[in-house]
């Protein structure tokens, strides 16, 4: 008896309503017949898989940065000459206005330099590192799987050798800074 109601009240709908809708063969081949004329003055290209191995790749996602306000301008021209960061800038070693005028500011400036591309190109060999991964976990088989194998090591060796620059150049400036701080500290402090 269940499985009577069952089939009263699931199935047979459904075959029913699968038999008013459905197409003939007729139907079908006539639609299919529409399409390939309308298409028929069109030309198909045929790609390869060296057409895709001299493609050019471009990103899937661009995003631009847009102008800074002009409050952010003035703000880091005034940061500049009092020579601090600018509001929310990351991580940035003890502020600089801690340094004598007699030190060398040459030296504090050619170390914030080093310090400024370690860590810019740090950056850019993990955002390499990045795509070189995504490219061969990626789906499309453009660029041969070794190649890119070998790409990876030598920018992971490149990467953990600009990490350990980078680590050193901010210990220096850190130091540097640091040093500066213990001379210019007033002689009535107690140490």
């Amino acid at each position: 008896m269940r499985a009577k109601k069952i089939f009263v009240f699931v199935l047979l709908p459904l075959l029913l309503g699968s038999l008013l809708y459905s197409q003939t063969l007729a139907e079908i081949a006539q639609k299919e017949r529409e399409r390939r004329e309308s298409l028929k003055g069109k030309k198909a290209k045929v790609i390869t898989n060296a057409d895709l191995v001299k493609m050019k790749k471009k990103p899937a996602l661009e995003i631009s940065t847009p102008p800074a306000p002009p409050e952010a301008a003035e703000e880091a021209k005034t940061a500049k000459v009092l020579s601090l960061p600018p509001r929310g800038a990351p991580e940035q070693p003890a502020p600089a206005e801690a340094i004598p005028e007699d030190k060398s500011q040459a030296a504090l400036e050619s170390l914030q330099q080093r310090w400024e591309k370690a860590k810019e190109y740090v950056e850019l060999l993990t955002l390499k590192m990045s795509a070189l991964w995504q490219a061969y976990n990626g789906l499309d088989a453009t660029t041969p799987k070794e190649a890119l194998q070998q790409s990876i090591s030598e920018t992971f060796i490149k990467l953990e050798n600009a990490q350990e620059e980078e680590a050193k150049a901010r210990h220096e400036l850190e130091k540097f800074l640091a040093q500066a701080k213990k001379e210019f500290t007033p002689s009535i402090w107690i140490r």
